[in-house]
């Protein structure tokens, strides 16, 4: 028995020396910046897939490193943007991608691609600004000095996330970005058939 024990105690130092030195998955190193940032959708498919007016949820970390080790932080500038192209992720593994369709406006009597910041169908979780709930609208409102908009489905949007240290309080406070952001395309589908 006395043997088990003294083994056991061996390899807890062990194991600790091995975290100490950089041998777990967390981030021991003290540069705290992350190398990128992975955003990911709520569900076990991590398809992000959304029907206009329903919500998706969507979290970011922050990582380093080729092993995507774990760097501590909650705090994240969202942003999001209308494409008029690309791809998206049809399947779960990524393996199978789709073009996005087009968004068109008729402006002056010309049919033109729409771009537009969708930043404002974010909802941010105010307890930890990781994660937040995309919402894109149920009818795509039409743009001042278009007479029309017509969406294909489906389109997509891009929606990012800044890593960043916040400083300051009140209307001192102050984001300073501490790594790239990172992205994930957003597909939106069509009310009709969404699973097309």
């Amino acid at each position: 028995m006395r043997r088990i024990v003294q083994s056991l105690g061996v390899v807890g130092v062990l194991a600790l020396g091995a975290c100490g030195a950089g041998g777990s998955v967390l981030n021991f190193a003290t540069d705290s910046n992350p190398d990128h940032v992975i955003i990911t959708a709520a569900g076990p498919t991590n398809l992000a897939r959304v029907l206009p007016g329903a919500g998706l949820a969507l979290s970011a970390i922050h990582v380093k490193g080729s092993q995507n080790a774990f760097v501590n932080g909650n705090n994240f500038r969202w942003s999001a943007a209308l494409t008029t192209g690309g791809t998206y992720n049809f399947t779960a593994d990524g393996n199978q991608q789709r073009p996005c369709q087009t968004v068109t406006i008729v402006q002056g009597g010309t049919t033109i691609p729409y771009t537009a910041d969708f930043g404002i169908y974010i909802a941010i979780d105010p307890v930890n600004e990781a994660n937040i709930i995309f919402f894109p609208p149920t009818v795509l409102p039409v743009p001042a000095g278009a007479t029309s908009i017509t969406p294909k489905y489906p389109y997509c949007v891009v929606v990012n996330a800044q890593p960043g240290k916040i400083s300051g309080s009140g209307a001192g406070t102050t984001f300073s970005p501490t790594g790239p952001p990172g992205s994930i395309t957003v597909e939106v589908v069509d009310p009709a058939n969404p699973l097309a």
